[in-house]
């Protein structure tokens, strides 16, 4: 912290430049112990206690990085409403371009395969169980759900969102579907108990664990099998009825790549079903997400450059849904769960990991909620050379 002499002035210079209309009002809890209103309103939303030096000058240096960083280090706490200190991005930079320009120069070096190999496991092998402890408790489903109401459980909306899967992609028993990136089983039990095979791609070697040993362990009507292996190497001497991604395209930036996959891979008249966060602008993500929470070369998914990709291939689109809201909901149960578990993921995955997941729920609840990432359930058909794709498709909303 700057010495007694010149904190005030860097305190009254902080104040300054959040005495803005857009920027939130907060208490700002000093080392000494102080306390100081930041922000035009009369209310605060939310307080800040700075508990290192470190702290302080990441709160200086108004770089959302720095400050995440700072809350994850326990450098400085949060307390009180969570989205509403994330209103602060409004007023803080996020410029790092030479960290921005790697995460582009790993893929050519590497090729798609060995990137993603590398990148997404990062996030999703911090332990099955931790991730156990904010999803839904049914279904374990690690996408946004699809609620019919507010009212409605996490569980009812993830189970609303697997029902209009199974139907929009008229998948019976007997049926073939390919789910790539397959999670922790959640379409594969759901459509496996109504006799649809399942054939699951992973490239977490946890999540490829742990479905090992779920197929090896539970007997359902439909089959179900997982393949280490990412989508862009696997080559299968079968064709598929269906092609579902849950979560999943936000790995996926090689549009026109895959799509020809996705072409491949299908039986003719097959259907491809998709869901996903987007946004107007492709790689726009702040550094903190592309430096702890998503590694690499994730990104919303930009729609225009989705259709238009498929619009080269035999892929034909059927319908489109708007989930903003339900993401939003989504992503404030799953916040909630983590937060209610606290004590015990602290204890056994550390207080770091933790704060880290609930800067990226909040964060992406907070996004949904502004309007900064939009959320889209997408399906097509492969329907080149036949007469009709759907005459009034009837899934419900």
């Amino acid at each position: 912290m700057p010495d007694q002499a010149r904190a005030p002035l860097a305190l009254r210079a902080l104040a300054r430049r959040l005495a803005r209309p857009e920027a939130p009002t907060f208490d700002l809890e000093l080392l000494d112990g102080s306390v100081h209103r930041m922000g035009l309103g009369d209310r605060p939303a939310f307080r800040i206690a700075l508990r290192s030096p470190r702290g302080w000058q990441a709160l200086l240096s108004m770089d959302e990085t720095r400050i995440g960083e700072a809350y994850m280090h326990g450098d400085l706490d949060f307390s009180g409403d969570l989205l509403a200190a994330l209103d602060l991005r409004r007023v803080l930079s996020d410029r790092h371009p030479l960290a921005s320009i790697w995460r582009f120069v790993q893929p050519w070096l590497l090729g798609d395969a060995r990137a993603d190999k590398t990148w997404v496991p990062q996030h999703y092998d911090y332990g099955n169980d931790f991730y156990f402890a904010f999803l839904d408790r049914k279904f374990r489903l690690y996408s946004q759900a699809l609620y019919r109401s507010q009212d409605d459980s996490l569980e009812e909306a993830a189970q609303n969102k697997l029902d209009w899967i199974l139907d929009a992609c008229r998948l019976e028993a007997g049926q073939h579907v390919l789910d790539v990136g397959g999670g922790w089983g959640s379409f594969a039990g759901y459509a496996g108990s109504r006799g649809v095979d399942v054939t699951m791609l992973t490239i977490s070697r946890e999540q490829y664990a742990y479905l090992s040993e779920w197929c090896a362990t539970h007997t359902l009507p439909g089959r179900s099998t997982v393949v280490y292996e990412s989508i862009f190497d696997y080559a299968p001497a079968e064709r598929y009825d269906a092609i579902v991604l849950l979560g999943v395209m936000e790995h996926l930036p090689n549009y026109p790549a895959l799509f020809r996959k996705f072409e491949a891979l299908l039986k003719r008249g097959g259907r491809l079903y998709m869901d996903f966060a987007a946004g107007r602008r492709k790689f726009d993500v702040s550094a903190f997400t592309y430096r702890y929470i998503f590694p690499g070369d994730h990104t919303p998914v930009v729609l225009p450059e989705l259709l238009a990709a498929a619009n080269r291939t035999a892929l034909e689109p059927i319908t489109l849904h708007n989930d903003r809201h339900s993401y939003f909901l989504t992503l404030q149960a799953w916040a909630r769960n983590l937060e209610a578990a606290h004590e015990e993921l602290a204890a056994r995955f550390g207080e770091r990991v933790y704060r880290l997941f609930q800067i990226y729920l909040w964060a992406g609840a907070h996004l949904h909620r502004e309007g900064g990432l939009e959320s889209y359930r997408v399906l097509f058909q492969k329907s080149r050379d036949l007469p009709c794709a759907e005459i009034g498709f009837s899934a419900s909303p």
